[in-house]
């Protein structure tokens, strides 16, 4: 499962088959999405900027951004009153890991990857964690 911090890049990563749609578990999104609408014209933005949906196909993108807001999976910071968090820059996805104790590299990495999103949804309103779970 992997958490996504940019609406537009994650939209990318799902259209060219980088991420598979069923991985995601939710994107948190800096932009205020209030309804379908907003989704919209935010994917018409995002079709003119190179590092987000340019030279992708509109209505495919346009479909997933508004499966992902059906569906619940774009958290919306601003419109729930949370203030913004630290991302690691350039920062797209972030895998969510099981928490075994091990020597391995990899398990060490995915600790970090785990207490980088602890560390976040503290951050997350009371009311939206029950939602999230």
């Amino acid at each position: 499962m992997k958490v996504g911090f940019s609406l537009g890049r994650c939209i990318r990563d799902i259209v060219n088959d980088i991420v598979t749609y069923d991985d995601v578990a939710f994107i948190i999104s800096g932009t205020a999405l209030r309804d379908e609408d907003a989704i919209k014209a935010c994917v018409e933005q995002y079709m003119w900027r190179n590092d987000y949906l340019s030279g992708l196909d509109q209505d495919q993108c346009t479909e997933i951004a508004l499966r992902l807001y059906t569906e619940g999976k774009v958290f919306k910071t601003r419109l729930q009153c949370i203030r913004a968090f630290r991302i690691p820059e350039r920062a797209v996805w972030a895998d969510l890991f099981p928490t075994i104790v091990s020597e391995s590299d990899a398990v060490k990495k995915a600790w970090e990857a785990y207490r980088f999103m602890l560390h976040m949804t503290a951050q997350v309103h009371e009311d939206l964690k029950e939602h999230l779970s």
